[in-house]
């Protein structure tokens, strides 16, 4: 099962983690004039990349990604546990289905032991 990820915490990926997938939710808005969404009303998803990033930029995808998908208008990213500890940022690059890119950033990945 999948954590549905609300906005307001951070993911901690612990050593021994494999496939952990969570699930990111960009919904369109309701109507043309409001601002409740992620992405244009009338818009869905046809395409999702997601890259992973340490603090200081390096690309850490294959270290921290072990498997992504899409059906529109959630993201499913599986994190593992990469080769270093520490903070990490996912960079979400959605291509709509009006082939309108968007970029969406979370910046908050702890690859931490916490058992300890």
């Amino acid at each position: 099962m999948s954590d549905s990820f609300q906005g307001v915490d951070k993911i901690t990926i612990q050593p021994g983690s494999a496939t952990v997938p969570y699930t990111f939710t960009f919904a369109a808005c309701t109507s043309a004039t409001a601002n409740d969404g992620a992405i244009p009303f009338g818009t869905t998803i046809s395409t999702a990349v997601v890259k992973a990033f340490d603090e200081v930029g390096t690309d850490s995808t294959a270290a921290l990604i072990s498997a992504q998908s899409l059906v529109s208008p959630v993201v499913t990213v599986s994190l593992k546990w990469p080769t270093t500890a520490g903070r990490y940022s996912l960079e979400f690059v959605l291509t709509l289905s009006t082939s309108a890119v968007m970029e969406f950033d979370f910046t908050r990945v702890y690859a931490e032991d916490t058992s300890a």
